[in-house]
């Protein structure tokens, strides 16, 4: 098995690594939905955060010098404000639509992406990619194909919220990743959504039982496990592949809310999952035939 391991190119641990950390991640919402039908999710977004904080602990006191010294401080605030919204806005949507129609929903964080991106970054977004993002942003709403009635509607815009905020965060990583350290980032993100999410979370206060109280743990434990894997994923393959497989959440959602919420997807929401892994599979192969025409050109 090591020697079958150590066999492997990097792109494809990495591809793994990533197919296991996107499988955490839905499964992390799988215990947030069975979790919100007797705790509040302002409570289990800030167990996650404590549980961050814990793991974490470690390296805020030996970094504590310099997390005393911040900068870009609203750069951090767009960053925590962002995590915040996408945490919550998810966990909610999570728990009121069907499972594979939240997951669709956070899709939508690629077209926001790109916006701010442009808007804040500079960043061009080519023709090819604007179209793939289009065709993607259509396979979703195949999925989720929301209707006007006022309860799911309501947690569609949820949804959509989530995925802004959770877009915000990324570009504020993005620019910041140059100069700021990673611990930093990730210590005030854990420390400030925790203390954001302590007062809400007071005045609905609910003393979990054993059970309850080990899903909670869960929650933190397993989004830290699948937060570190992502980063080990993308150390070992290019950024763009490592993105486009996080697709790969779709079809877990389908699994997951197929075998334990018996969620079964119409013909029109499978139609939309072959569009949205479709929009993550174009832009690889587009990249590769122009790198085999340049190498072509060079012989």
């Amino acid at each position: 098995m090591q020697n079958t391991l150590n066999q492997l190119s990097p792109r494809v641990k990495g591809i793994s690594l990533a197919l296991i950390s996107t499988a955490l991640f839905v499964f992390v919402g799988v215990l947030v939905r069975i979790l919100n039908e007797s705790i509040d999710v302002f409570q289990i977004l800030f167990f996650r955060q404590l549980v961050f904080i814990l793991l974490l602990l470690p390296a805020i006191v030996k970094n504590s010098e310099l997390l005393r010294q911040p900068t870009c401080i609203k750069l951090h605030l767009f960053r925590i404000l962002g995590a915040f919204f996408a945490l919550y806005c998810g966990f909610l949507t999570l728990s009121n639509i069907p499972f594979a129609d939240a997951t669709a929903l956070g899709f939508t964080q690629v077209l926001f992406v790109a916006f701010i991106s442009n808007l804040f970054l500079s960043e061009k977004v080519g023709t090819i990619r604007l179209i793939t993002i289009l065709v993607g942003f259509f396979g979703v709403m195949l999925v989720v194909q929301p209707s006007f009635e006022q309860g799911s509607f309501k947690y569609v815009l949820l949804g959509l919220t989530g995925a802004l905020g959770a877009a915000t965060a990324v570009v504020c990583v993005r620019k910041m990743s140059k100069t700021v350290p990673k611990v930093v980032l990730l210590s005030y993100q854990a420390v400030f959504v925790g203390l954001i999410s302590l007062m809400p979370s007071l005045m609905s206060w609910q003393w979990p039982n054993g059970e309850t109280l080990l899903l909670l743990i869960l929650v933190g434990v397993i989004s830290s496990i699948a937060q570190w894997i992502g980063i080990s994923a993308y150390k070992l393959a290019e950024a763009n592949v490592i993105a486009n497989v996080e697709y790969a959440k779709i079809i877990y959602s389908l699994l997951f809310g197929y075998w334990l919420f018996a969620e079964q997807p119409n013909t029109m929401a499978l139609c939309g999952v072959v569009i949205i892994l479709l929009s993550a599979v174009i832009p690889l192969w587009v990249n590769r035939r122009a790198k085999q025409k340049q190498k072509r050109g060079l012989c």
